[in-house]
Parts: C-alpha cells; structure tokens; sequence
C-alpha cells in the first residue's frame, strides 16, 4: 500500500509495549524453590481466562480497498490481533463474548478510516519533522514509564517492531494529530460549558464535596472540551472523505 495502515497507531504501539511487562518478570530464584518440601504441593491457581484465536478462515487476500488501495490480508492480521486482544480484555469486565465477526469489520473500517485519514493528511502537506516524531517517542516512552525513547525502541524491537517501522508509524500518529488539530481550528471553551461539564460530574458524583472545586479542574474541563470538539470535527471529515472515496469491502 502507499503507507502502513493501522487502526489505531499509537494503540499498536502500546500493545506491543504492554506485551513485555509478563515477560520480564523475575523468576524465582533457586533458594526459593529448594524451600518447598517435596510433597508439599501447592494447590494449582485458577486457571487465567485465554483469549479466542483470531478466525481468519475464509478471508481473502485483499480484505478492503480505498480508492484503489489495497489494506492486504497480512495487513489487517497484525491490526486485527491487537484489537482482539484489546476486546478480550474489555469482555473480561464486561462479562459479553467478543463477537468476532463484529470486530473484523470494524477493524476493516478503522484501517480505511486511517487510510483516508493518512490521504488527507499528506494531501495538506503535513509531513512532521524528525524533532516532531523525536518527541512523539519520548512522549509514549514517559507514558509508559520508560526513561527514554532509546528503551521504548529497544523494547518494541524485542517485540518484533524494528526502529524503522516504529518510527514510521509514529510519524503517521504524528501526522494525523496535525490534521486533526487543522481541522479543528482554534478552539475556546465558553464558562458556560465548563460550568455545564463541571455540574454534570458533580450530579454523577453524587455527594456534595466529592469532587475538587471547579477553579482546581478548570484545565482538565477545558482539556476534555477541546477534545470533544475536535473529535466532533474529525467524525464530520471522516463523513465527507467516506461520501467522496471508492471503498470496497471483502469481508
């Protein structure tokens, strides 16, 4: 294709993070496991739930196209596994079943939406500078509790990610958070809205004095205001590029 599509970039990426946190766990050393008697056998934990296997069968080797793009099978394999991962783990506190076929077109429609979404952005000419994806690593690394983006590319290159692909895809994040903010424009949240927000999180909060005053959370009010309107703006260019593109589904 014209540029690696993923669903979620930066939700790939912190997948592939998270994966290393069970695999680096310190094993027992060898004083603990001498200190068990031999027949002393512990009683065996309850066995931890295991995520269903991605049903794949049947699907073609170009599962969508956009505007004469091809999001390929093997494409849509690696975006797939890590959104099934990421709905088991929510099914796992909602107690509902992953509906597979569910998930499968909306991952297709998530890697269009992107593909459209990445068109538009290079169509605006949004090309982030080397500085700009530089701060974007160290910016997960922080998030993710790492001193450095060094140990953020050394980490998802344990996971099969290299430095060159990682980066790649952190450039396209990087890309659609510019057009993302293009087309939101300036925004200003009125203190009416702050003032409406607050209230309904106080009602939902329940007993008076729960949640901090409004003065100590202006920022944070602002901050999810601003987001709501630009997540508004996208969902209305998103609406425009899906009316004006080919798109082809093979599911």
């Amino acid at each position: 294709m014209r540029t690696t599509v993923a669903a979620a970039t930066a939700a790939l990426l912190l997948a592939l993070v998270g994966c290393s946190g069970a695999e680096n766990d310190t094993p027992e050393s060898p004083a603990e496991t001498a200190s068990a008697t031999p027949d002393a056998t512990p009683p065996a934990p309850d066995a931890a739930p295991t995520p269903p296997a991605p049903d794949l069968e049947g699907l073609p080797e170009v599962v969508a196209e956009v505007d004469g793009e091809e999001i390929t099978l093997e494409e849509f394999t690696q975006v797939y596994e890590s959104q099934l991962q990421q709905a088991f783990m929510q099914s796992q506190m909602t107690g509902q079943e992953v509906d597979q076929e569910t998930l499968k077109q909306q991952t297709a429609e998530g890697m269009v939406d992107t593909e459209l979404l990445l068109a538009e952005a290079d169509a605006r000419s949004f090309a982030p500078t080397e500085e700009e994806v530089d701060a974007a690593a160290e910016e997960l690394a922080a998030a993710n509790g790492m001193a450095s983006a060094d140990e953020l590319f050394d980490t998802l290159e344990q996971q099969g990610l290299d430095r060159a692909e990682a980066t790649d895809q952190l450039q396209q994040q990087t890309a659609l958070e510019q057009l993302f903010a293009d087309e939101a424009g300036e925004f200003s949240a009125s203190e009416e809205e702050l003032r409406e927000l607050y209230d309904g999180a106080a009602a939902q909060g329940g007993a008076e004095g729960q949640l901090p005053e409004f003065e100590e959370v202006r920022e944070l009010l602002e901050d999810q205001l601003r987001q709501e309107h630009q997540n508004e703006a996208v969902q209305g260019l998103l609406t425009e590029l899906r009316e004006d593109a080919e798109i082809t589904y093979h599911l």
